[in-house]
């Protein structure tokens, strides 16, 4: 605050030493006694060097200092993100040739899917179900084959599989939830 006040006061000085300087009539209109110019410009001088004192004697935080008050900082608490279980899930994948993973994969995703066509599509659970099990909730066979036995993928999404890219279940998946996504209203950000 006073580095403030300071440079306010070194500013009006100098403004008014200025101006009588180079308008003598300044002065007997602001009244001001008959105090040499030199005076005046003396005082602007002394608040200029008091402010550019003030300043150097500002310190400032070195990096090593930041890291070491930091540490002392508590931790940010984040939350668990929703799904964030099944992600972790995936990226382990099928334990022992089990596919209990994708079972339960599946039943939480039809479950999600079940819930947003009910919404957004005005269906009833039961026909929700009924056209999830026949592949007709919608036009990706990717995505439909995911819920339906019946439906098969895409061949280049066959393709892609056995090349390594990407497994069918993976690409399943990512097209059902994109699919998911626009039902709801969700930007999906991607795909």
């Amino acid at each position: 605050m006073l580095r403030r006040v300071l440079l306010v006061l070194g500013f009006a000085f100098t403004a008014l030493g200025v101006a009588v300087a180079a308008i003598p009539s300044i002065a007997t209109t602001l009244r001001l006694p008959d105090v040499p110019r030199v005076v005046v410009a003396a005082l602007a001088v002394v608040f200029a060097l008091a402010t550019h004192a003030a300043r150097k004697k500002v310190d400032f935080r070195d990096p090593d200092e930041a890291v070491v008050r930091a540490s002392g900082l508590e931790g940010r608490y984040e939350p668990p993100r929703p799904g964030a279980e099944i992600d972790t899930e995936l990226a382990v994948g099928p334990r022992n040739g089990t596919s209990s993973v994708d079972t339960r994969l599946r039943e939480r995703l039809r479950l999600l899917a079940v819930r947003v066509l009910s919404d957004a599509e005005g269906w009833s659970e039961d026909e929700a179900h009924r056209r999830l099990d026949d592949g007709t909730w919608t036009d990706d066979r990717t995505a439909a084959a995911l819920f339906s036995e019946d439906v098969n993928p895409a061949a280049q999404h066959l393709v892609a599989s056995f090349a390594g890219i990407e497994s069918t279940h993976e690409r399943e998946v990512r097209h059902a939830l994109a699919e998911l996504e626009c039902r709801s209203g969700v930007d999906a950000g991607g795909d």
